[in-house]
């Protein structure tokens, strides 16, 4: 359930800090959605997000989707930019009947265990994660959490937010951190969580084609 980028490359199209558009480049692709788990479960994010599919990941055992500022990751200043930068990524689980019925309480006693707080750090350790606060809020489990295995480039914040719920069977685990140089308020941590929570939900009610849907080769 825990996927870290380590490319410093990756990083550095997500934050939008000066010097990372610099280059006159090609404009690059930045989808707002994409279909992954056999087409079955859309992601996209709030206003200003877009996919990296060169960060992406599906496979039988899951999908791991990053998602950053569209201005970044298209290297365009004219594209899109989140209100509030932040490092958004997006882990759906293969169909799992005893996990999606597995309710709030019975998933935050397990991030609080060994093995729960291993599955949110970035090294794999539990010792390196304290679980700080954890809330029922719209039908999803928010964990708030902060792990002092630091981040690939130390661009990223220690504490971070994570938003857990089901989804057709499947369980979406979608996750907000906030940069150093560009901290996240609690508010604005909460509030982009709930954006990136919803826009899921609503894509995959509606199913649409609409826009510019990514699809990993293969």
């Amino acid at each position: 359930m825990s996927i870290w980028i380590s490319k410093a490359l990756a990083l550095c199209l997500l934050v939008a800090l000066p010097g990372c558009l610099a280059e006159p480049e090609v404009t690059r692709r930045a989808p707002e959605r994409i279909a992954v788990a056999d087409r079955s479960v859309i992601v996209a994010g709030p206003p200003g997000y877009c996919i990296d599919t060169s960060a992406t990941r599906d496979s039988a055992t899951g999908a791991f989707v990053l998602l950053g500022s569209c201005a970044s990751i298209a290297n365009s200043p004219r594209a899109a930019k989140p209100a509030k930068p932040a490092l958004l990524t997006a882990s759906v689980s293969p169909t799992s009947p005893a996990a999606a019925s597995a309710s709030a309480d019975q998933l935050a006693a397990f991030f609080r265990s060994d093995a729960g707080r291993a599955a949110l750090a970035r090294n794999g350790k539990a010792a390196s994660v304290r679980v700080l606060a954890s809330q029922t809020r719209n039908g999803a489990l928010y964990i708030h959490a902060s792990d002092s295995s630091g981040s690939p480039t130390g661009s990223l914040m220690a504490d971070y937010w994570r938003g857990i719920f089901n989804l057709g069977g499947r369980l979406v685990t979608v996750t907000v951190i906030g940069f150093v140089e560009r901290p996240l308020s609690k508010a604005a941590s909460i509030g982009t969580l709930d954006a990136f929570a919803a826009r899921i939900r609503a894509e995959n009610r509606s199913k649409t084609s609409a826009g510019q849907t990514a699809r990993l080769p293969g």
